[in-house]
């Protein structure tokens, strides 16, 4: 059991227009992201699998781990928070003190110095819950890092979930209802056992969240139950809960410098004194057979097969990605998509056309690691100011054999209680449900 340390403080936020406030100097959203770009390779996930969804069971013994590199020079103090969210991650409205065992905010004491490596950076690290700060209830969390105490800066946000099951989930993937979306999409019928749970009014009362491979970005939100069965909830939409089966993603083995990977064709040390290496050319796969391969599911882990600790003695290698097309795509541009993007359209990530080799290149930093990726395309024309919606049509394919995970939340919110709790969680796989 954690020990309670109380402090008083200001409130810290305000919600305006579904952005936070941090005494009035940061606006940020709800989601993922990465607010400036001197850190990289943020991690968060389970302590020791941070690839896997970021998920704490309430009162459990397991913690999240958050990581990530700064590659400025100088040691900096970072300082974070957590934000109790509702089912549609806006603030839930409840007191900190209503939801955080010990203190609002803390610093982040665990950092290290990068060795071996010829980027320098300082990597830091931090466990919650931990024995300043912990959680006293279920529900959707944000995760708020933040550069100096007073100015609050804000750096990086990371959404997390709290469960406690109170209720038993099952999910069945079936043929999509629409005869089109057969051979490309995937769909799940969801049945919820509500037993143990005083409800009312199921229909108003439960909702579920289903998401595709942790993506946030194209989850589907705010289902009702569609039929009652006693106590079973059944959330049988019949063309609702259908996401398009993708392929598998492509990767980047860059675990070893000296021996590298087969897909790694060139790796040297450029006149920048930078680590860097080439790839070999990828193509479309939209009318290519589906293959099927063991992957990742767009995520990457950080690992070195040359030297240890990989968290400080991994380098930064600037690689090249290389994508041959017949001709260019005029009405689109082309990015590198997956976790290692947080899941969105980047400037920073997007390929460019070179007429002289046919193919869109991009050279990006990453760390010694394995990474799974797509190559997406949007519309060139698209509003600036509106988020960038990925297609993988014309890049990647789309199969409903594809091997997918699929995580399905519940949210209980009784009548005249103030928060949306989180009673059930599930993790299903596409091949494991057949």
């Amino acid at each position: 059991m954690l020990q309670f340390r109380f402090a008083i403080t200001l409130p810290f936020f305000l919600l305006i227009s579904g952005s936070l406030f941090l005494q009035g100097q940061t606006t940020y959203m709800f989601s993922n992201n990465t607010y400036v770009d001197h850190l990289r390779t943020v991690n968060f996930g389970p302590t020791g699998l941070e690839h896997l969804f970021p998920m704490l069971e309430l009162g459990g013994r397991q913690s999240l781990t958050l990581s990530f590199d700064d590659i400025d020079s100088e040691v900096k103090n970072y300082v974070y928070t957590i934000i109790h969210c509702d089912r549609n991650w806006e603030p839930s409205g409840l007191a900190p003190l209503e939801y955080i065992d010990g203190f609002e905010e803390e610093n982040i004491q665990n950092f290290d110095f990068s060795f071996r490596a010829l980027q320098n950076y300082t990597h830091y690290s931090l466990q919650i819950p931990n024995q300043n700060m912990g959680v006293t209830k279920s529900g959707n969390y944000l995760l708020v890092v933040y550069e100096d105490e007073e100015e609050k800066r804000v750096v990086i946000t990371r959404r997390f979930v709290v469960v406690d099951r109170q209720i038993g989930i099952s999910a069945e993937l079936v043929r999509p209802v629409e005869v089109r979306k057969i051979h490309t999409h995937q769909e799940l019928d969801i049945d919820v056992n509500f037993l143990r749970l005083n409800v009312r009014n199921p229909m108003l009362e439960i909702s579920a969240t289903v998401i595709q491979n942790q993506r946030w970005d194209n989850a589907i939100y705010g289902l009702s139950p569609k039929f009652l069965n006693a106590d079973k909830a059944i959330f049988d939409y019949q063309g609702e809960v259908v996401f398009p089966g993708g392929s598998e993603f492509r990767l980047i083995d860059l675990r070893s410098l000296r021996i590298p990977h087969r897909d790694v064709v060139f790796i040297d040390v450029n006149m920048d004194n930078q680590m860097e290496a080439e790839l070999a050319p990828v193509a479309s796969r939209s009318k290519a057979p589906h293959l099927s391969f063991i992957d990742f599911n767009g995520r990457y882990v950080i690992e070195n097969q040359d030297s240890s600790p990989a968290e400080v003695a991994s380098d930064y290698v600037y690689t090249m990605v290389t994508y041959q097309v017949d001709q260019p795509y005029f009405d689109d541009h082309v990015y590198l998509f997956g976790d290692i993007t947080e899941w969105q359209l980047k400037d920073e990530y997007q390929l460019r056309y070179n007429p002289a080799i046919s193919s869109y290149v991009g050279r990006f930093p990453l760390k010694q690691g394995y990474y799974n990726y797509y190559l997406a395309t949007s519309p060139s024309d698209a509003d600036p100011k509106a988020p960038r919606v990925p297609s993988l049509l014309k890049t990647e394919g789309s199969h409903a054999d594809t091997e997918n995970d699929y995580y399905i939340l519940l949210y209980y919110r009784p009548f005249g209680t103030r928060y949306d709790q989180i009673v059930g969680y599930i993790q299903v796989n596409t091949l494991q449900s057949r």
